[in-house]
């Protein structure tokens, strides 16, 4: 299995593409800069099967219509967040100018496991359906933690520190050696992160954060 990723959009957001030996594919969070994406796709000559969202802001679905469309394929994330996939006004989209409302199947029902080996976590508090997803040995996080000990914001709409912190508990339970793909930024070691996110922790049960 193999990752490439792609610095997408304005917010410069972490789009990954995964592949196997079978050169099937699957695009995570394609938000923006479509054709960049649809230009590496080709370049590797990759058959790409599906989109999946980690969750649905603006800046990780941007480029999802060009790249369905290109391809033909379905958009699978978690249940929880079609609410804001489908309104502009939730997934921020309508303030960029270029409004987007989007369709999409149950995460639960793709065979990523089948293809990829790779395990699904429902993690919401940065919004109700953000998910992360373990590969081999990777941890692809969405924007539920970043390296360098940051999290996510809950300061908007269907954010919450209640269940950041219960999505936290389980991720402080991932084996160490994974290493951390956010949704911005660099990469990092699980290992690594968890005394920052011990930290944080603390902080949204006390209320600090």
């Amino acid at each position: 299995m193999n990752i490439e990723r792609i610095v997408v959009g304005q917010l410069e957001t972490n789009c990954y593409i995964l592949h196997n030996n079978k050169r099937e594919t699957v695009i995570i969070d394609p938000g923006g800069d479509s054709q960049n994406i649809i230009d590496k796709i080709n370049k590797l000559m990759l058959n790409p099967l599906s989109i999946i969202l980690t969750h649905g802001h603006y800046d990780h679905i941007l480029a999802v219509p060009e790249i369905k469309n290109e391809y033909g394929i379905p958009i699978y994330a978690h249940r929880a967040e079609n609410p804001m996939l489908e309104n502009p006004n939730l997934n921020f989209s309508s303030f960029t100018g270029t409004p987007i409302s989007i369709s999409a199947e149950n995460i639960e029902s793709l065979t990523i496991k089948s293809m990829f080996d790779a395990d699904l976590m429902h993690l919401p508090g940065h919004s109700p359906g953000s998910i992360g997803i373990v590969v081999n040995n990777y941890f692809i996080s969405g924007d539920t933690v970043f390296a360098g000990g940051n999290i996510g914001r809950i300061d908007i709409p269907g954010g919450s520190s209640k269940q950041l912190s219960e999505s936290i508990e389980l991720i402080l339970q991932l084996p160490d050696n994974l290493i951390l793909l956010p949704g911005h930024g660099g990469r990092s070691i699980v290992g690594h992160e968890k005394k920052f996110w011990r930290q944080i922790l603390k902080l949204l049960k006390d209320g600090l954060l």
